[in-house]
């Protein structure tokens, strides 16, 4: 758990999606494209770990640069660090910029796992979600990394978007599961501060659904991706014939990463720091040799051990208690005893050898349970 994995933050989109509060960008050019590869090689050259076990190229869109520039970003990125032997190497794609030529050429870079961005295959719910892609696109992103070689690929999808129903959304599943991911993720949309999309509730113009629906599809999802042979590892996220993703897993267990890129986060013995959003900004930073983050947090030994616990629930064989002590130097059962044992009156938390487990109940209500850890004591 002491090695630092890396993720690769990339900025750039060919449309800026609604419903999205990350770090991206669709007013960019091919000049600042270059300017963001030249500072990220000097990025990776002070900040880069040693053997990482996983890497994430994520964005934004790493895809969206054109061919010669989404070379360069592989063979910056593997002159820093050996991905050949890394163990993951996982790249986010949105279907609309992947072709062959890409996807070989990160296969050859040493990228062995990929997710697509379909998020729905309907085509109104697509022009509503902003996607730059059509339902056809996703079945043709998914054939050409499937043609290139790769072997691990990911669909994400997105339920509980405004007047969806069950039908539709179990329509969206079959026609995911029809291509054979290896790991699907479903994840309930959210309405997230400062977006187009939480704007537009605030006015009126949008609702969200019902949370009785929401539920329902989230009960159906679970059903259906296990009925088909899915492992759900975690809250969102099913594992097929590709296994659980590493890189994710290493958040969930609290471990140490690296974030290069403009927005990216890094993580390192409870000191969290997060880089420069505007991609100038972070370029004048790196490139100046000064620091690249803007915002610089040091957790409390409680924070530390509230965050182990949100975090540890979301997955299917919970945290182990005693263990994560002994790595945050922190009496959990101490801190969180009385609320944990309240959950378990409840129904919602069940303990089994050691470790804690939200129950098929808690997992409903997950959010409202793994929240309580982190109130202040």
């Amino acid at each position: 758990m002491n090695a630092a994995t890396l993720y690769v933050h990339v900025p750039f989109c060919v449309v800026k999606c609604g419903y999205c509060d990350f770090n991206s960008y669709a007013d960019h050019d091919g000049a600042s494209h270059d300017r963001f590869l030249h500072a990220l090689d000097v990025e990776l050259a002070r900040t880069a770990p040693e053997s990482p076990p996983s890497v994430f190229f994520g964005g934004g869109t790493p895809t969206f640069l054109d061919p010669q520039r989404f070379e360069s970003l592989m063979r910056i990125v593997g002159r820093h660090v050996d991905l050949a032997a890394c163990p993951e190497v996982s790249l986010e794609a949105n279907p609309e910029s992947v072709t062959r030529e890409k996807a070989e050429l990160a296969i050859d870079a040493g990228v062995n796992r990929f997710s697509i961005g379909a998020q729905t295959f309907q085509p109104e719910r697509l022009k509503f979600l902003d996607r730059a892609h059509d339902a056809a696109g996703v079945e043709r992103a998914f054939l050409a990394l499937r043609d290139a070689g790769a072997t691990n690929v990911s669909l994400d999808l997105m339920f509980g978007l405004p007047g969806e129903t069950l039908e539709e959304w179990s329509a969206d599943l079959a026609r995911a599961l029809s291509l054979g991911p290896d790991h699907m993720s479903c994840y309930n949309l959210t309405f997230e501060p400062g977006t187009k999309l939480e704007h537009a509730m605030r006015q009126g113009s949008v609702s969200p659904n019902e949370p009785e629906v929401d539920l329902e599809m989230f009960d159906h999802t679970r059903t259906e991706l296990e009925r088909h042979g899915s492992l759900a590892y975690e809250i969102s996220n099913f594992a097929r014939r590709g296994g659980p993703c590493r890189h994710n897993d290493h958040y969930w267990l609290q471990g140490d990463y690296a974030g290069v890129g403009p927005g990216a986060a890094s993580h390192r013995a409870g000191e969290r720091t997060t880089n420069l959003r505007v991609v100038e900004r972070w370029a004048q930073a790196v490139e100046s040799g000064a620091p690249a983050w803007g915002d610089r947090e040091v957790l409390t030994p409680d924070q530390r051990a509230g965050e182990a616990i949100w975090l540890g629930l979301r997955r299917a064989d919970g945290i182990d208690l005693a263990k994560a002590a002994a790595r945050l130097s922190i009496d959990l059962e101490a801190r969180f005893g009385r609320t944990i044992d309240g959950f378990v009156d409840d129904g919602l938390i069940r303990r089994s050898g050691g470790r804690i487990v939200l129950t098929d109940l808690g997992i409903r209500v997950a959010d409202s349970v793994t929240q309580e850890f982190l109130q202040p004591l």
